[in-house]
């Protein structure tokens, strides 16, 4: 069976089901059944994925991500017991510092593994597995549609029950409200729970079954009394077929899926109680409802982009919704106060977009960047447009705006953008002022980006076993007596045995490491608002693997007054231990979650320590690269 993965994986195509392909016969359209898997004939998947049968170890193994494309690797579950990681998982939080804690997670939840040891099978009881907990933290942090791929690629023919509750969600999120209610009438688990009984009531209105939704509201109310009397009153109106008064949405219901989902059906427009959610999952949602209008929605999308919770792209999908008119952005650009600022910031962002002209679209961005910073919303405007940079030369031709291009780069996360553009800084930096200065004060966030990732360890090409020492000149003489051989002298030793494999040299960092600079750094930043901590930045050089020298640690403070504002929250002592467990043992899917759950209860500025111990945990298993982003997204937030 081994021999023919190859094949197989060739043949694969779209997500990473891990179990064996069926058939020719049973392609899909074909009836024909899959082969069943033995213990004594594994199935083997192309990522190297052992699977031990069609049952929930398969089901746990399932993944759309692959080594190759962003996955975590096959050994990720190495040394964690099934448990464990179910538990970790559902503890998941929702929110994190920045985006590339989300990504990780994302990354982490569909990733295709070797399922850990100890899972048994999970029938439809509900019994809570793995591929369960992993679709649901999906839907919670606001990925839906990656929700709904996870499950297909396990169960392209049925929900089970154990999925359900969540691919309901996630479509309903979508506001593919006819497909949740698909999936709600193939379950088979009852009624019981409260979000079943509420989500079987929606679906008999948008199924046109107003009369048996109005007999279970008035179950529903009669078993649960009114607490829960937003969603009722709406389900009530929308079952009749009335329209909704302003009035009957000023009480604030609650904000969650099913509400969302019945004012959808309700076709409501959203009120300011539900707009105020930072739900990850909600505020997604709500930047793609129709019922939200456009100035509402660029607002929820800007206080979203500041609190971490959306990203630069789905702004920008917001602004593509706007249908602005070149005439409509002039007008605008020229008279600030005639139009709402969210409208203005989207303004800003389109007006640079609409230039294709290289010398066009730099001085449309630095005139963006401008008028934001005398309005102190840059960071907003910096973030959205710094992905236009790429279509910007880094030359000596856009020199003057090099600096600010970097700063934006760096707001934004594009870390590749952001050492081209600080590269022609550096380069100005002999001859412009204003530029050395510019390279100082952007120093520490350059370099946690700029520097050289590790790489993997090569085996050493050793010449001879150590423990054998210096061999004895009459033991020579005996062996080439006996046995006509001669052997080297002590000292003169076969070039051949003795060469070895010499140090590949690595090669210069984009940003090499500078005690220099770094004074100079030091220096600035007790005279400059708006460049991050010393003591912040210090931690993350050395936690990084920098030379942070004791003189540099005799420029931090280290005491604090009432106003310094020194990290967030302490988290959970369990999960910070059990971070560093992990982290020992070089478990690298529990060190992830650990990570992810430690930022989570850390809040939005996480205390410097907690960070450090992140990134170092994330080295330990060989995830340098978001080790790196982490500490990035840390430093650039003080800064912000």
């Amino acid at each position: 069976m081994a021999s023919n993965a190859p094949t197989a994986h060739a043949q694969q195509s779209g997500p990473i089901r891990l179990a064996p392909l069926p058939p020719p016969e049973s392609a899909p359209g074909g009836t024909g059944a899959q082969p069943a898997v033995t213990p004594a004939d594994p199935a083997l998947s192309p990522g190297g994925v052992l699977i031990r049968g069609l049952d929930a170890l398969a089901e746990d193994a399932v993944g759309v991500l692959g080594a190759s494309n962003g996955g975590l690797g096959a050994d990720m579950w190495a040394g964690t017991d099934h448990t464990t990681a179910v538990r970790l998982l559902t503890t998941l939080p929702s929110r994190y510092l920045a985006g590339e804690a989300r990504e990780l997670t994302r990354r982490l939840l569909l990733s295709s593994a070797t399922p850990p040891d100890g899972g048994g099978s999970v029938a439809d009881s509900g019994k809570p597995g793995l591929l369960a907990a992993r679709v649901a933290g999906l839907v919670s942090i606001g990925a839906p549609a990656d929700a709904i791929e996870l499950a297909r690629a396990a169960h392209s023919r049925r929900v089970p029950d154990h999925l359900a509750r969540s691919i309901v969600s996630a479509n309903f999120l979508r506001s593919d409200l006819e497909t949740g209610c698909d999936v709600l009438d193939q379950y088979k688990g009852g009624y019981a729970e409260p979000f079943w009984q509420k989500a079987l009531i929606l679906c008999q209105i948008v199924g046109g079954k107003g009369a048996e939704a109005s007999l279970g509201l008035d179950l529903l109310r009669e078993e649960r009394g009114d607490t829960d009397g937003v969603f009722q009153n709406i389900a009530y109106a929308t079952a009749v077929g009335a329209q909704l008064a302003p009035e009957q949405l000023e009480t604030p219901g609650a904000t969650d899926v099913l509400t969302f989902a019945m004012l959808t059906v309700a076709e409501a427009e959203l009120p300011d109680w539900m707009l105020a959610s930072n739900d990850p999952a909600l505020v997604r949602a709500m930047l793609v409802s129709p019922q939200v209008d456009p100035a509402r929605k660029l607002a929820l999308a800007h206080r979203a982009l500041r609190r971490g919770v959306v990203d630069a792209d789905d702004v920008v999908a917001v602004y593509d919704g706007l249908g602005a008119s070149d005439e409509a952005i002039a007008a605008a650009l020229l008279d600030p106060d005639s139009v709402d600022r969210d409208i203005w910031l989207a303004y800003l962002y389109l007006a640079a977009r609409n230039q294709t002209v290289a010398i066009a679209r730099s001085e449309a961005l630095w005139e963006a960047w401008t008028l934001a910073q005398a309005a102190e919303v840059d960071d907003i405007v910096m973030t959205t447009t710094a992905a236009l940079l790429a279509d910007v030369p880094a030359t000596s031709g856009f020199g003057w705006l090099a600096a600010a291009a970097t700063r934006a780069a760096l707001l934004a996360g594009e870390d590749d953008l952001a050492i081209e553009w600080y590269q022609l800084v550096v380069r100005q930096a002999r001859s412009v002022a204003d530029m050395a200065r510019a390279t100082a004060l952007m120093w520490p966030e350059m370099r946690i980006i700029g520097r050289n990732l590790p790489a993997a360890p090569e085996p050493e090409n050793i010449a001879a076993p150590a423990q054998f020492g210096v061999p004895d000149p009459a033991a020579l003489a005996t062996i080439t007596a006996v046995t006509g051989t001669q052997i080297p002298a002590p000292g003169r030793l076969d070039p051949q045995l003795t060469r070895r494999s010499r140090a590949p040299v690595s090669p210069l960092p984009p940003v090499p490491w500078s005690p220099t600079r770094l004074s100079r750094w030091i220096d600035l930043a007790g005279n400059n608002e708006g460049t991050a901590d010393i003591g912040l930045a210090l931690y993350m050089l050395q936690i990084l693997g920098d030379p942070v020298s004791e003189e540099n640690w005799r420029s931090a403070p280290v005491t604090v007054d009432d106003t310094t504002q020194i990290g967030g929250p302490v988290p959970s002592p369990a999960a910070l231990a059990g971070l560093a467990r992990a982290a020992i043992a070089k478990r690298r899917a529990e060190v992830t979650l650990y990570a992810m759950i430690v930022l989570g209860q850390a809040g939005e500025t996480p205390h410097a320590g907690v960070v450090a111990n992140v990134v170092r945990g994330l080295q330990r298993v060989g995830l340098d690269t978001d080790a790196q982003a982490i500490a990035r997204a840390a430093l650039v937030a003080r800064v912000r």
